[in-house]
């Protein structure tokens, strides 16, 4: 029930009057109004906080099938399997025979042996080398060499050891040239016989020739064993 004031003029001593009179009639509108506010509150309060409970699900279900979709399903490829290495084959125990028109050049033998075919090499360890020429033949031994099947060049190295009778020759490397038939040591090199001791760099043994060219000189030592002048 609303009360409502009205202004109702008289006429009184000749002029307006107003007075208040209380009208206890109710404001049919402004009751009408209130209560579909009121209906339309309770009907539509519980909806409205339905649809944005399951929008926010639906947000939070989309972002974490995206967080999972990273994660698990955009995974780089594995890594292209690598290719089988193969094995170099290897020999234990090796002999060679170089004979070049019917004669003897030289025979070689290894206690390993190590075969590159892509590089048409073998790897040789625990060698012994003879060299065959007029006269005495010179045998030579190395830690590792390397002998190439197309050029058939024969480089030694490690402890080198070359003996020809009583001649002996140290270094630390040595390459046989087939086709001049010479042997070159172009790093120290040593020279002793009983009673001499040579040491110098750059050293040529001409097989055939049977002649020794050393191309650097440091030392020469000669050792006497008698001192003593004749009368």
């Amino acid at each position: 029930m609303s009360h409502i004031f009205l202004l109702v003029p008289e006429q009184a001593l000749g002029a307006a009057r107003y007075t208040f009179t209380r009208s206890l009639t109710p404001n049919i509108i402004q009751g009408k109004s209130a209560e579909f506010g009121m209906k339309n509150m309770v009907g539509r309060g519980p909806s409205t906080w339905s649809r944005k409970r399951w929008l926010w699900v639906l947000g939070t279900v989309i972002v974490l099938g995206l967080g999972a979709w990273g994660l698990f399903g955009n995974k780089p490829p594995p890594p292209p399997p690598k290719p089988a290495q193969v094995k170099t084959p290897r020999m234990e125990g090796l002999s060679l025979t170089e004979i070049h028109e019917g004669d003897k050049r030289w025979v070689l033998e290894a206690k390993k042996a190590d075969f590159h075919p892509d590089l048409a090499t073998v790897s040789i360890s625990g060698v012994r080398v003879e060299f065959f020429g007029p006269g005495e033949d010179i045998r030579v031994k190395a830690d590792d060499g390397l002998f190439n099947t197309k050029t058939r060049v024969l480089t030694l190295k490690g402890h080198v050891e070359m003996r020809r009778g009583d001649l002996t020759i140290e270094t630390i490397e040595a390459t046989y040239l087939p086709d001049e038939r010479v042997l070159l040591a172009p790093q120290d090199v040593v020279i002793m016989e009983p009673s001499l001791r040579v040491e110098g760099k750059e050293l040529r043994v001409e097989l055939a020739a049977k002649k020794l060219i050393m191309a650097q000189h440091r030392l020469t030592e000669l050792k006497v064993r008698d001192w003593r002048v004749k009368p």
